[in-house]
């Protein structure tokens, strides 16, 4: 009887080849595609963790759009090669560093936020600037929406999410709600029911992501997004002394559909996840 076993095929066969060759130090995590701002930092995390769990050297590939990511915190340079810098036998793994329980625990991401990302002057003097009264409220849009395969994936009632996790927040800490958002006039046009909870603004002055990521960082109480850009402003804020973390950080449980019944695996215990019936 003809075997059911999927035959092996040269381009198989090369890779294990590869692979056999390939076990010298430092070992470096390639990256997938495509990849920004969180998902880097997921890289750099799992690099970092085993590194600490190991002992071994795990390096991340240098990609041209991790530049301002390096520049906001230096401390990542050292868990960076660039690719020419790697040999043909240094071991080289294809992953996206977000196997919750594999790649790191969640004191990991919490121990690397503190030595590799709050250690930045940089990012120290962005914090000492938001308002750390506030609400925030976190909106990703961008090609979550405007793509139709990432809507089919990422795209949720954000409308019912927000109102479902601002009704949590006792009205009289809810004075001054911040949006965060890439997509600002949505919001504003949407979400106007805020302001049955309180004064709505937006950061002040030029938008750049790093003062976004801060003020999500630095927020009373937190609304996140089903971003890992948004995950990572709640792993900084939960990453912070006690007395400057956030009195409540919630998330939708969605993330996306990639994913066994959309749950999210990232989000810390510590936060509160809204799952879809709470606001269907």
């Amino acid at each position: 009887m003809r075997s059911l076993m999927r035959m092996r095929t040269p381009r198989d066969i090369a890779a294990g080849v590869l692979a056999m060759v390939r076990r010298t130090d430092p070992p470096v995590i390639w990256g997938a595609e495509p990849m920004n701002g969180g998902n880097f930092l997921y890289l750099w995390a799992t690099a970092w963790a085993r590194r600490r769990e190991k002992g071994r050297p795990w390096l991340v590939r240098y990609k041209p759009k991790m530049e301002p990511w390096l520049t906001e915190f230096p401390a990542l340079r050292d868990l960076t090669v660039r690719e020419d810098d790697v040999s043909f036998r240094q071991e080289r793994t294809v992953e996206w560093g977000q196997q919750t329980y594999q790649d790191w625990f969640f004191r990991d991401l919490l121990d690397f936020t503190r030595e590799r990302l709050l250690t930045s002057n940089g990012f120290q003097a962005r914090l000492k600037q938001v308002d750390r009264g506030a609400v925030v409220v976190n909106v990703r849009r961008g090609d979550y929406y405007s793509d139709p395969v990432h809507r089919a994936n990422f795209g949720f009632d954000i409308a019912g999410y927000v109102r479902a996790a601002v009704a949590r927040i006792p009205r009289d800490e809810a004075g001054r709600i911040i949006l965060v958002s890439d997509d600002v006039d949505w919001c504003l046009e949407n979400l106007g029911f805020l302001s049955a909870w309180g004064d709505v603004g937006t950061i002040p002055g030029e938008h750049d992501m790093f003062n976004d990521l801060a003020q999500l960082a630095g927020g009373r109480h937190l609304v996140l997004a089903n971003s890992t850009f948004s995950y990572w402003g709640g792993y900084l804020a939960s990453a912070m002394p006690p007395s400057d973390r956030p009195q409540s950080v919630q998330a939708p449980l969605h993330f996306n559909r990639l994913y066994a019944r959309g749950e999210s695996p990232l989000l810390l215990p510590q936060w509160q996840a809204i799952p879809d019936d709470a606001f269907i």
